[in-house]
C-alpha cells in the first residue's frame, strides 16, 4: 500500500492530481508547469521525478526532515539558495547528495527548465524490516554516505561513469515500469554511493544572493531589449560589479558568455516566430536587432543547422 505525504511534504503549492498503483502524481501552480511522479519504494524512501518548465522560485517546503537526499538532473540547471544566502549551480548531468545540515532554502530553474530525479532517504520513516532488507547486501541505508561528510556540505561530483546508465534506465523507466523495477534500480545505485568517497566530489562555486540578483537584473533588461544594442558596461555603470565578475557569475548560471546565451535566446525565440507566426523573415531579424537580413541567417544557422526559411517549411 502506497503512503501517501500531505502538503507539508511538497509544499503549500503542490497539489495531488492522480494517484497510479505505483506512484503519485504532484502539480505545481506556478507560472508554466511544474510537475512530480513520487514513487514510494520502501516505507520512508521515495523516488522522485521532477519535471519543470518555469522560472518560479520554489521554497524548501521540509526544513525539518532528518532525510538523505540524492539528486541528478538530466537537463536544464538548478539554482539553490541556501540559508546563509549563498547561492550555487547544479548543472546538467551533475550528481549530488546531501542531508540535513544543508537543505536548501529556496531553489528555481534559470533555464526556466529543468528534468531531474531526487531520492530522498526520510531516515526517521525507515523501518527495521527495510534496513534488514538493504543489510543484506552491505549497505546502511540510515547512514548512506556518511564517508562523505554530509554534515559539513553537499556532496557534488560530475556523475560517475558506473551511475551513467543507472539514471538513464531510471528516466526511461518512469512511467513504464512499477514499483519492483524501482527497488532493484535503487538497491544498485545505493551500492554504487557505498563506494564513493571524499575525493570523488569537486568544490561547488558560491557566490552571494545579491551577486546573483545584479547578474539577472541585467539578464533581464538585454532581453527586455532585443531590438537594441545596449552595452553590458552601459548598464553595469549602475551596479556595485566589475565586467570580469560579471561575466564569470554569468557564465556559472547560463553555462555560456552573456553575449552567447543572449544569441541563443535570440535565436530560439526567432524559432517559435518562424513556426507559428507568418512574420516574414525579415520582419523577425529586425525585432530581434538585426538589420542585416544575412547575419540574422548566418546566426540561426549556427543554432538550428539550418536557414531560418529551411526551418520554417520543415516545421510547417
Amino acid at each position: 500500500m502506497k503512503e501517501l505525504h500531505g502538503t507539508e511534504w511538497y509544499g503549500e503549492y503542490a497539489t495531488l492530481t492522480d494517484e497510479h498503483n505505483d506512484y503519485v502524481q504532484i502539480e505545481y501552480k506556478c507560472n508554466g508547469t511544474g510537475r512530480l511522479y513520487d514513487y514510494t519504494l520502501f516505507p520512508g524512501i521515495d523516488l522522485i521525478f521532477m519535471d519543470f518548465n518555469c522560472s518560479d522560485t520554489f521554497h524548501e517546503p521540509i526544513p525539518n526532515k532528518n532525510i538523505i537526499e540524492i539528486r541528478h538532473y538530466q537537463k536544464g540547471r538548478v539554482e539553490f539558495e541556501l540559508r546563509n544566502n549563498k547561492v550555487f549551480h547544479m548543472k546538467e548531468g551533475e550528481f549530488c547528495i546531501n542531508a540535513l545540515a544543508n537543505i536548501p532554502a529556496a531553489y528555481s530553474f534559470p533555464f526556466g527548465y529543468s528534468v531531474g530525479l531526487s531520492c530522498v532517504i526520510d531516515k526517521d520513516s525507515v523501518d527495521v524490516e527495510t534496513q534488514q532488507i538493504f543489510s543484506y547486501y552491505n549497505i546502511d541505508v540510515l547512514n548512506l554516505g556518511r564517508e562523505l561528510e554530509l554534515e559539513k556540505k553537499w556532496f557534488l561530483c560530475r556523475t560517475p561513469q558506473r551511475l551513467l546508465h543507472i539514471f538513464d534506465e531510471l528516466y526511461a523507466a518512469k512511467g513504464v515500469e512499477g514499483r519492483d523495477y524501482f527497488r532493484i534500480k535503487l538497491l544498485e545505485l545505493f551500492y554504487h554511493i557505498k563506494q564513493l568517497r571524499i575525493e570523488d566530489q569537486y568544490e561547488a562555486t558560491y557566490y552571494a544572493k545579491e551577486q546573483i540578483e545584479i547578474i539577472k537584473r541585467i539578464r533581464q533588461q538585454l532581453i527586455e531589449n532585443l531590438d537594441k544594442k545596449i552595452s553590458i558596461e552601459e548598464l553595469l555603470r549602475k551596479e556595485p560589479m566589475s565586467k570580469v565578475t560579471f561575466q564569470a557569475i554569468f557564465k556559472q548560471i547560463y553555462g555560456d558568455t552573456p553575449y552567447a546565451h543572449i544569441k541563443k535566446y535570440k535565436m530560439n525565440l526567432a524559432a517559435v516566430y518562424l513556426q507559428e507566426t507568418d512574420q516574414s523573415i525579415t520582419q523577425i531579424a529586425g525585432e530581434l536587432g538585426y538589420s542585416n537580413i544575412s547575419k540574422f541567417a548566418r546566426a540561426f544557422q549556427e543554432v538550428f543547422g539550418m536557414l531560418p526559411k529551411d526551418y520554417r517549411k520543415a516545421k510547417k
